[in-house]
Parts: C-alpha cells; sequence; structure tokens
C-alpha cells in the first residue's frame, strides 16, 4: 500500500457525504417581461440539458453545471435559462457570416432553435472548421467503453466509462476516436493537495477527443481489465447532435467532483443534450458510480448490444487452465530466457510435453497434438510478453521484438483453436447487485440479543454477491450500523450494562478496501487492505473510537477457493483507554469461496500489543451469504474473540452470531 494511495483514500468519506442528497425538483427563474413561447422554451428539457442544468448532491444548486465563463452569451447565463436563450438567439440574428460565428461556435443549440422557434429565421452561415472535424470524426454510430473496476488507482475504484464514436469506414475500432471527461490536475500538487481538490471541485474537469488508441496507452492497466462494450442505439439526427454538442463542450471546463460530477455523469449529460428522449444524468440525486450510469441506460432500452473484451490477464487464465505446467514453465522461459524460435530447441522441449504412447496408433493425430501443443505454448508465452511489457513496463522494445517473433513462429502452425474460446460472462458488470445496500439484522452477543440496522452508500464486499464484481476485491465508503440491545447482561458491571440497554453506533466505516488478486507463476500481484473509522473494540465496547488498520501479503488460488496470507498492523485512538492510543500488529488468514449464488468467508487474525493500551485480540470469523435475487440477500455470521479485559485484565471469551436480510438498491 503505498503512501499516495493512502492519502487520497482516507479523504474519500468526507467528501463523499458531503456530495449526497436527493436533488428536489427546480423551481426555474422567469422573466415576465419576455415573450411567453421564450418563457416556455427557456425552460423545456432539452434546452435546459444544452446549458447542462443539472443539479446532483447535498450542496448543489439548481443551475448550469458549466463553470466556464465562455460557454455563455449572457452575463446571467449561468443561473437564467431564460436570458441565454435571449442572448442567444440575439447572437446568432445579428451576427455576420465567420467561422468564427455564435453559429459556429454553438451548433448544437442552433441546429435546435432553429428548429424550435417558429417565428424566428436565421440566416445560415458555413462553419469549415466544424465540418472538417466532424468530417475526421466520421461517425456512424456511439458505444460506452466500460472498464471493470481497478483497486489500484483511486480515481479508477469503481470503474471508468467513455464514449467511442465508431467509424463509416475505419475498420479497426483503435483509431476510432473517443470521449473522455477527466479531471485536469496541476502535476505539481502533493498528494494531500491532490486528494482534497480532486473530492471537492477543486480541479477543473475537461472533456478530450482523442483516438482510442491514445486513450488505451494512456490507462495502459486496461491490459488488466476485462472491458464491457456498450452499443447505444440512436438514430442519426441524434448522434449529428451529439457531436455538434460534444463540439460545443471541447473547450469548456466543469468543476470536477468524484462522486458526483465524474467521468460517468458528464457522459451522460452530453448525451441528454443530443435527443428529447434522453433523460439519463437526472436519475441521480447523491452520487454517481460508473455501473448505476451503465444501469441507468440500460434500464432506458438506450443499450443495443453488449460485447466483452477480456483483459489479458483474463486470457492468461483462461490460457493456463488448459495447459500443462510444463507448458506454462516452457512459455514463461520463451520469453524470460529466450529460446531461439528458428532452432530445434523450442521442437525439442515441446516434445517431452506429448505422450507419444497415447497417439503410437496414428502419427496424423501425433502431429496434430504436437501442433496444438506448440501453438498453445507460444500464444500464452505472446499474450505473457504483453503483459510484461504494458503492465510492468519491462524493455518495452526488446520484448516487443520477442513478440514478433513469437508470432512469426505461431502463424506457420496449422493448429488454428488452440484454446477453447472465453465464454462471455453470463452477467455483466452492470448487472450485478446495486450499488447502496441496507441491511436489516438480528442476533446475539455478550449473552444479549440485539437488532441491527445497517445502511451503506457503496460498493461491495466479499459476502455480497460478486456476479458483475471483481472476485476477491472489496471496496466500502460511508457503511454505517446502529445497534439496539433488547435483553440486560448479567456478567457485565454495572456501568456497562446500564450502555448496553440503549440505542448506539456501533461501527461507522468511512473507508474498507481490500484487493486479494491471486498470484501464479506469470502474475505475481501483491494482496492488500486499509480500513479506517469508527468501531467498538472488543474489549472496549462502551467506547466508539476512531481505528486505521491495513496491511499486505499474498493471495493464491486453490480450485474455486482464495486463501490469503497477510500482515496486518491496527491504530486506535481514544483518551479513556491507556496512553490514549494503542498500535498493534500480528497475521491475519483469509479464505474465501465466491460462486454467483452464495459465498463464504473464514477468517483469522491475532494481534500482539505492540505500543500504547493493551488489549490483545485472537478472533475468528465465519460468513455465509445467499443471494434470493438480485435485489435480496440472505447471511449468517459467527465469530470468536479472545480478548484482553480491561477490566479485571483477565482474558475474556465471546461469541457472537447475526442473521442479515440486505436490501440492495
Amino acid at each position: 500500500m503505498t503512501r499516495s494511495m493512502f492519502t487520497r483514500l482516507t479523504l474519500l468519506f468526507a467528501f463523499y457525504l458531503s456530495s449526497g442528497a436527493y436533488a428536489a425538483n427546480p423551481t426555474l427563474p422567469t422573466n415576465n417581461s419576455a415573450p411567453t413561447n421564450k418563457a416556455t422554451l427557456s425552460q423545456s428539457k432539452q434546452w435546459l440539458h444544452l446549458l447542462h442544468y443539472h443539479q446532483v448532491g447535498l450542496f448543489s444548486s439548481w443551475e448550469s453545471q458549466a463553470d466556464d465563463p465562455n460557454f455563455f452569451l449572457a452575463a446571467n447565463g449561468k443561473t437564467d435559462p431564460l436570458a441565454e436563450l435571449n442572448a442567444t438567439i440575439s447572437a446568432f440574428v445579428s451576427e455576420q457570416s465567420t467561422s468564427q460565428s455564435m453559429q459556429c461556435k454553438f451548433p448544437a443549440r442552433f441546429a435546435w432553435l432553429e428548429q424550435n422557434l417558429n417565428n424566428t429565421k436565421f440566416t445560415r452561415y458555413d462553419c469549415p472548421e466544424y465540418d472538417e472535424w466532424a468530417q475526421k470524426i466520421d461517425a456512424e454510430g456511439l458505444t460506452m467503453i466500460f472498464p471493470a473496476a481497478y483497486l489500484n488507482s483511486p480515481s479508477s475504484m469503481f470503474g471508468h466509462t467513455l464514449i467511442r464514436i465508431d467509424s463509416r469506414h475505419r475498420k479497426n475500432p483503435l483509431l476510432d476516436f473517443t470521449v473522455n471527461y477527466a479531471a485536469n490536475a496541476d502535476p505539481d500538487d502533493n498528494e494531500l493537495v491532490f486528494s482534497f481538490k480532486g473530492l471537492s471541485g477543486g480541479y477543473p474537469g475537461v472533456f478530450s477527443i482523442l483516438p482510442y488508441y491514445q486513450k488505451v496507452k494512456e490507462y495502459s492497466f486496461l491490459e488488466a481489465r476485462d472491458v464491457w462494450e456498450y452499443q447505444l442505439d440512436i438514430n442519426n439526427d441524434e448522434l449529428n447532435q451529439f457531436l455538434r454538442h460534444v463540439w460545443e463542450v471541447k473547450d469548456t471546463h466543469f468543476d470536477y467532483y468524484f462522486f458526483t460530477e465524474n467521468c460517468s455523469y458528464h457522459l451522460l449529460t452530453l448525451l441528454d443534450a443530443a435527443s428529447e428522449r434522453f433523460d439519463f444524468s437526472d436519475h441521480f440525486f447523491s452520487d454517481v458510480i460508473p455501473a448505476d450510469t451503465v444501469r441507468v441506460l440500460n434500464q432506458q432500452g438506450v443499450i443495443k448490444e453488449a460485447l466483452f473484451r477480456p483483459s489479458t490477464q483474463t486470457q492468461m487464465q483462461n490460457m493456463t487452465s488448459q495447459m500443462s505446467a510444463e507448458q506454462q514453465a516452457l512459455a514463461k522461459r520463451i520469453v524470460e530466457m529466450p529460446i531461439d524460435l528458428k532452432t530445434t530447441e523450442l521442437a525439442t522441449a515441446l516434445a517431452s510435453q506429448i505422450d507419444k504412447s497415447s497417439d503410437k496408433a496414428s502419427d496424423k493425430n501425433y502431429d496434430h497434438g504436437f501442433d496444438k501443443n506448440k501453438a498453445q505454448v507460444l500464444e500464452l508465452a505472446y499474450q505473457y510478453s504483453r503483459y510484461l511489457a504494458v503492465r510492468k513496463k519491462q524493455n518495452a522494445k526488446a520484448l516487443a521484438k520477442r513478440s514478433i517473433a513469437i508470432l512469426s513462429a505461431r502463424s506457420k502452425l496449422t493448429s488454428d483453436d488452440a484454446f477453447t474460446p472465453i465464454k462471455t460472462p453470463a452477467i455483466r458488470d452492470d448487472e450485478g447487485h446495486r450499488s447502496h445496500r441496507i441491511q436489516s439484522s438480528f442476533g446475539r452477543e455478550h449473552e444479549q440479543n440485539f437488532v441491527e440496522f445497517g445502511l451503506r452508500m457503496a460498493y461491495h464486499d466479499w459476502l455480497d454477491t460478486v456476479a458483475g464484481y471483481v472476485q476477491g476485491a472489496q471496496l466500502e465508503i460511508a457503511h454505517l450500523k446502529v445497534r439496539q440491545y433488547v435483553e440486560e447482561s448479567n456478567h457485565r458491571q454495572s456501568k456497562h450494562r446500564q450502555l448496553k440497554r440503549r440505542l448506539q453506533l456501533e461501527e461507522l466505516r468511512f473507508i474498507d478496501i481490500a484487493s486479494m488478486s491471486p498470484r501464479d507463476q506469470f502474475v505475481t500481484p501483491l494482496s492488500w487492505f486499509v480500513s479506517t473509522g469508527l468501531m467498538r473494540p472488543k474489549n472496549q465496547e462502551d467506547e466508539l473510537m476512531p481505528y486505521l488498520n491495513g496491511g499486505a501479503g499474498f493471495s493464491y488460488l486453490f480450485a474455486s477457493n482464495r486463501v490469503s496470507f497477510l500482515a496486518k498492523s491496527e491504530f486506535d485512538l481514544d483518551n479513556d483507554i491507556q496512553n490514549g492510543y494503542r498500535f498493534a500488529a500480528g497475521p491475519r488468514f483469509v479464505w474465501m469461496s465466491q460462486h454467483p449464488d452464495w459465498s463464504s468467508t473464514f477468517e483469522w487474525q491475532r494481534l500482539y500489543d505492540v505500543a500504547g493500551a493493551k488489549f490483545e485480540l485472537n478472533e475468528v470469523k465465519f460468513g455465509l451469504s445467499h443471494a434470493l435475487n438480485r435485489h435480496w440477500q440472505i447471511r449468517m455470521e459467527a465469530e470468536y474473540s479472545e480478548t484482553l479485559s480491561t477490566y479485571d485484565n483477565k482474558t475474556g471469551y465471546d461469541t457472537a452470531t447475526k442473521a442479515s436480510f440486505m436490501y440492495y438498491f
């Protein structure tokens, strides 16, 4: 876990809360002296979309989200859509022929007003710069690109979206252009300033129109992320209006907010401006997660077709599952300790991998098996060389040369289908459970029954239904638990008993992120986790105290089971504990088995006190969940703990069980 990662993540919660609330229906400003038809027109949904009048977040006001004064022709156009309408009409009527005319600067506004103003006639002028740009784009359709979540980058923890403008004539999608929205961060800002600005709107967000291959190169980690491509069902008029509006905003900045006005949200506002039938962005009131934006598109029937593009790592995993360990080792040798592909060295090495005795009756079968085996090794070697060049950035020039040699050797083989193709996932990333969750639980702890209510604003944990999410990944932000004990314990001191009789905040988890990526001989990621918030320690449950824990280690796959061996450290802070703080460290073990309909986890941790208060903790947890449908889940959880009691300085033994209903919305 790097310092920059931690610095960014620890600020997320405060700004997440500041962005969340329901956006009330706005009361639009009106000008009673203006003609009625213009006043009505200025309040129409499409004009407001063209001006980016939207509202999302607790402190947002009803005004244009565009923060560039050059986007408006009226001095108060940001807050008064009628004033902007009148100023725009006046500019279109009075201007002279020039490529810098207002109708060339705002072609989407011009096209819409020309269609909707019956009593006003505009002189149409040529716009050569726009025409040349549109001709270069060569648009035929739009595709929403959705790379999967990437926990090792704070800006892509929830995934990322961009729009590819599909060309009529270019055959390679990598050459098509894309529309992307992102924060224009200052590279000189330190990590603390970067986090603060990125979460509070301190950076300008800008649209960029670049070839798709440049975006893939810029986001080189896409090689480790599966990508869904959603072809959008729009007609030619909507496509042309979309392009006109992209031209209008390509030099306009919008304040960037990680949780609300982010990459995915503003792509929806562009689509909204393209058609009367689109109203996607107004479905969001509190926060905007990329997967949710795709869900809205799907619910509105705009997704025509979805195409799955597996990452390099996914392709490598598919290959290794169909190969022997000896074949895999040989593929790695070809890349890391180059074997001369033009000599018999490769053929000799491969021959040892085929059991000749099984095909003695048929030399033809043997030759076919030999070619397929060789093709498998070469294809895996090629994918591994790509992984090293793109993900690890190792000696790219030499690896590129090696990749060409591997492809050349592969092209000489007759075996066409070396591997069984990767199956498209039955459930897409946008078809998984919803991002928000309400929890209702009943359980027993410390010889007391309790009821518990929980609210989590985002987004996924290990026991949630894994379909549509990255296995082994956990990302929770703003997770609140409130508990009411329903009977009094007899084995605690009187003070403790009285505390247990009231409703209490049990836990407030600001951030809880974990990435348990498995290692193999090709890919060796570091597993890591970090969590911070407020909790009640096992031996000091009358105190709600801030905590920060984190750690790292290694994870491995055994069949469908994921096993992680980790080192953990924890820091607690409270005036009422010895020395006012506690620092502990120790081993942590996690086992999980995740399936489409159910998941199970087992955890053990042993924390040894290093400094400050003496708590000591030896804890075992078990969880089992089952999905009833897309929106409902049931789960059972149990734990056993041994802690050093602060009341009598003796070791206490406690058990806890809990049954929960989870509702995702």
